[in-house]
């Protein structure tokens, strides 16, 4: 990009902590072909931005408030920023990890490999996966945080991490203390022995957990932050009731959210019906959990009911197609989510199982995968789910992942001659299907710049990604990892007698497909 623009953004950043009133702009994104949703068409505009959110939008080349900054957005496409509404930041140093199992037998290779994380190493990861987001249009990010051990210091050193670079983030914990396939393969005669995540974690003891997460929320959720912790019970199957009606609690009394894992495989939902006598959802409703601040990562195996039971308790589904295509794990209804009213949000998931953290792709695929004869997602429909849907998972409030007047001012500029639109005759679908991320110019997020001629200016990119290499090279580097093939035996061997007995003949790698 032109010199102009770059010295603009220079001058922005030194004065974005010059204090302003909340109706001055202190920004103006001018002459910009404006996106406000992926449902609306596009106009040519000029963006008043100030105190961190969308003032005023007017005419393209209007006159400029007086000491407002301007970059100028001649040929960019100003939409809302993307949000990754599901991901795992300690698995950004574990790519490319156990090809070919489904998802019990990957996790135990996915744990074996990563070992243990210090604060720093949790840092390391997480600014990695942050830089790598905020490159390519994601404004927003929901970290289900897994911690090897758990430790007030893992969540302080990710949410300083989140805070360095200058994303819009959630933090939330990821905490289980049971597994709940142990009462189901014992009724089946199956010994999981070693097998359980019970065997494969190191975990706290409920009270010790909300305790953890009591305290982390006290510390970092503070009024305007862009920075919060929510809980993150790591799913049903994995949580006892004292831990999920506990989560739900902490979350109400700290104006927070929780986010867990729902029903991502066929063992997950047949481990849940037996220990409940009914569906995971249902179960969720019954002890206080499924509401507006509730957000469920995956939602593959849902009951009959559960997309109206979901879209009524104003929860939102966490679509994740790239994780659950490369884990053989069965795709969620989203027609039927959709089609009930409910909310859907994408992730990428972590960079162990989708595996980067590039939400284009998710977009993409969640276009694409469901599509069949007259049921169809469309682009604008996924589009949606990347950024409003995302917005409402984080509880980020009314307008967000729109660009209207009292909206969040987070933006992605996309550059209109790139590869990915330079062709469109439809933007939506273009967007939804021909855009990398490799056409996003400059990103701004609460009305500050965090990437400028497609670098982030926030930290040195060079330092974090050889602060990543150190830590993969750590867990085998390039040249691969060879977890205790002993320990894996143990696990893949016990998770294929349980599916075995589910469904007699289904492959290890199933499809919902195949299973129904």
């Amino acid at each position: 990009m032109c010199s102009e623009r770059r010295l603009g953004f220079n001058m922005l950043n030194a004065m974005a902590t010059a204090g302003r009133d909340a109706t001055t702009p202190d920004l103006v994104v001018r002459r910009c072909l404006l996106v406000r949703d992926p449902a609306a068409a596009p106009v040519e505009a000029d963006v008043l931005i100030g105190a961190g959110h969308v003032l005023d939008i007017r005419a393209a080349g209007g006159p400029v408030p007086r000491g407002a900054r301007v970059i100028d957005a001649s040929g960019l496409l100003a939409m809302p920023g993307l949000v990754n509404a599901h991901t795992h930041s300690p698995e950004t140093c574990l790519r490319g990890i156990a090809e070919g199992r489904p998802l019990e037998p990957w996790l135990a290779a996915m744990f074996t490999a990563a070992g243990r994380y210090d604060a720093e190493a949790h840092a390391i990861a997480a600014t990695a996966a942050a830089v790598e987001m905020v490159r390519t249009g994601v404004t927003g990010v929901i970290d289900h945080l897994w911690m090897t051990p758990p430790s007030p210091e893992a969540i302080d050193a990710v949410c300083r991490a989140y805070a360095a670079v200058g994303i819009r983030a959630v933090v939330a914990p990821l905490a289980s203390d049971i597994d709940c396939s142990e009462g189901l393969a014992g009724r089946l005669g199956i010994d999981m022995t070693g097998a359980l995540l019970t065997d494969l974690l190191p975990l706290l003891p409920a009270g010790d957990h909300l305790a953890l997460l009591a305290d982390a929320m006290r510390r970092w959720n503070r009024p305007g932050s862009l920075v919060r912790v929510f809980a993150g019970p790591g799913g049903v199957q994995w949580c006892s009731d004292e831990l999920l009606a506990g989560s739900a609690e902490l979350a109400r009394r700290h104006d927070a959210g929780v986010h867990l894992h729902l029903v991502e495989t066929l063992i997950q939902r047949a481990a849940c019906r037996d220990r409940f006598g009914r569906g995971a959802a249902e179960a969720l409703d019954d002890l206080g959990v499924l509401d507006r601040r509730c957000s469920l990562a995956h939602s593959v195996w849902l009951e009959p009911g559960d997309p109206e039971r979901i879209a009524t308790a104003g929860a939102v589904v966490v679509h994740n197609p790239a994780a659950n295509l490369r884990l053989g794990s069965g795709l969620p209804p989203i027609r039927d989510l959709l089609d009930a009213g409910a909310t859907v949000a994408l992730g990428t998931d972590g960079s162990a199982s989708s595996d980067n953290q590039n939400l284009w792709d998710a977009i993409k695929l969640a276009a694409l995968v469901h599509n069949r004869e007259d049921r169809w997602v469309t682009g604008s429909e996924a589009l949606a789910m990347a950024t409003a849907g995302g917005a409402a998972a984080m509880l980020v409030g009314p307008s967000a992942g729109t660009l209207v007047p009292g909206a969040p001012a987070d933006i992605s500029l996309v550059d209109l001659a790139g590869d990915g639109l330079a062709g469109s005759v439809c933007l939506a679908g273009s967007l939804a299907l021909s855009e990398t991320g490799a056409g996003v110019v400059h990103v701004i997020v609460a009305g500050r710049p965090v990437v400028v001629d497609g670098r982030c200016i926030s930290v040195d990119e060079r330092a974090v990604r050889d602060g990543l290499r150190a830590l993969a090279h750590a867990r085998g580097g390039p040249a691969g990892v060879a977890p205790e093939a002993a320990r894996l035996t143990v696990v893949a061997e016990a998770f294929t007698r349980l599916r075995g007995a589910l469904v007699p003949g289904a492959p290890p790698d199933h499809t919902q497909e195949v299973c129904q």
